[in-house]
């Protein structure tokens, strides 16, 4: 009898660590919402690294930012160790819905990686990752800013 509960236990654990893991954090981008005090550079303390030569190359415009932010997918604070991947390449900005006491921001660091950093007043901080559709639209960008033809 004791076999079969351990056995019951497990399922149950199992299938609670697989709807933990089914289950990402959400992330959407309002309609209304634009970019606001957009910056391309170095991250912060990493202004004499080696990245430093490869970053005039890195450069979002507002509606590219848009793009980045509305196709990237949401990292669970547990896997972001080991799916985030970050250079000192970044463009930073923040971006904003609604007026007046609707208004809202969100700040944010996009690495050259298509990582992303949030930070949200209300949800703290979030990663984001490119990836998939994601990925082809930004490397489509990429290509367009370094003249090159989308593949």
């Amino acid at each position: 009898m004791k076999l079969r509960r351990w056995a019951g236990m497990a399922v149950l654990m199992g299938l609670a660590a697989s709807l933990a893991q089914a289950a990402p954090p959400r992330w959407t981008v309002p309609a209304n919402a634009r970019i606001e005090h957009l910056t391309a550079g170095m991250e912060e303390g990493t202004e004499h690294s080696t990245d430093k030569e490869h970053c005039g190359s890195f450069k979002l415009s507002a509606e590219e930012t848009l793009t980045y932010l509305r196709s990237a997918t949401p990292v669970p604070e547990a896997d972001v160790h080991d799916r985030v991947e970050w250079v000192g390449c970044v463009v930073r900005g923040t971006l904003v819905s609604g007026k007046g006491k609707q208004r809202k921001e969100v700040t944010f660091v996009i690495s050259a990686t298509l990582a992303a950093r949030l930070h949200d007043p209300v949800n703290g901080l979030r990663y984001l990752v490119c990836e998939g559709a994601c990925e082809a639209k930004m490397n489509a960008i990429e290509e367009k800013h370094s003249g090159q033809e989308p593949k």
